[in-house]
């Protein structure tokens, strides 16, 4: 019994202390414009399980941009969506891809694992040109 008025008691000692460490300032909001810039490369990592999908990811290009991208590691595949959420088409992963953009607008891409590997693990480089 006393173990947990003591566990209790520090629970509420917690529960109200822990706004004092918060800051007041308000968060700066941040521009929804776009943030590639010519001649940007970054590189994201993925570990998905079999069938697991990634949510899209959306890169803003100006008509007449090109995006190169490169995965590597374990196999897996793509999709490629237009700005108007049209899906383009699959693509194999491992191949080097450059997409030109037709207008100003976001693809999106999708990464899907298949269902025969225990763990896919792969880096997809992104360059903006």
């Amino acid at each position: 019994m006393k173990k947990l008025l003591l566990s209790l008691s520090a629970l509420a000692v917690l529960a109200t202390a822990s706004p004092a460490y918060a800051s007041q300032n308000p968060v700066p909001a941040v521009s929804a414009g776009p943030v590639v810039q010519e001649g940007q490369q970054f590189i994201k990592y993925y570990a998905l399980r079999p069938n697991e999908v990634t949510p899209w990811e959306g890169i803003y290009l100006k008509k007449g941009q090109q995006l190169t991208i490169y995965a590597q590691g374990s196999y897996a595949h793509y999709s490629v969506y237009s700005s108007n959420y049209h899906l383009g088409t699959f693509y194999n992963s491992n191949v080097g891809r450059i997409f030109t953009a037709t207008e100003d607008g976001y693809l999106y891409f999708q990464f899907a694992a298949p269902s025969s590997y225990t763990m896919n693990y792969f880096t997809v480089t992104y360059k903006v040109n």
